[in-house]
């Protein structure tokens, strides 16, 4: 129904049909819960700015891990608990593609907060003893 006037609502004699109207009533909170769901998260990651520090005037890191993945973990079980309601066959593609970018984006800052521990920590060995310059000038200068 694109248009309702109220005396097509008069018309349809609520009193009498007060079931089917408080069932579609039901439905269409439980589907508008689940759709405000997905947009709260679409507006969320869309939206996103990394927690960026500078780390010796070298690079930028980021920080924040810890809220970064309590935010994708609690979206990715949330979302997954979607399926779980009788609403959510409405919703399934663009949940299945939140779970999708939610999961891929977990396993991007698994592997980032690796490779940035690990880089910080060679950082220190290479740049911080003449030594080790010495003795591994090859690593060192790959390092660079």
């Amino acid at each position: 129904v694109s248009e309702l006037t109220l005396g097509q609502i008069w018309d349809v004699d609520l009193q009498k049909n007060e079931l089917i109207v408080k069932d579609v009533l039901l439905v269409a909170q439980g589907e508008m819960a689940l759709e405000e769901f997905l947009k709260q998260i679409r507006e969320v990651w869309n939206t996103y700015e990394l927690d960026l520090v500078n780390y010796q005037n070298k690079c930028r890191l980021i920080r924040g891990w810890d809220d970064l993945f309590n935010k994708v973990k609690e979206h990715i079980n949330s979302v997954s608990a979607m399926k779980l309601s009788p609403y959510y066959k409405v919703f399934e593609e663009d949940a299945l593609s939140w779970e999708d970018k939610l999961n891929r984006i977990m396993a991007l800052f698994d592997v980032w907060i690796d490779v940035q521990r690990r880089w910080v920590y060679l950082e220190g060995i290479f740049t911080g003893s003449a030594d080790i310059k010495h003795l591994l000038p090859v690593e060192t200068q790959r390092f660079q």
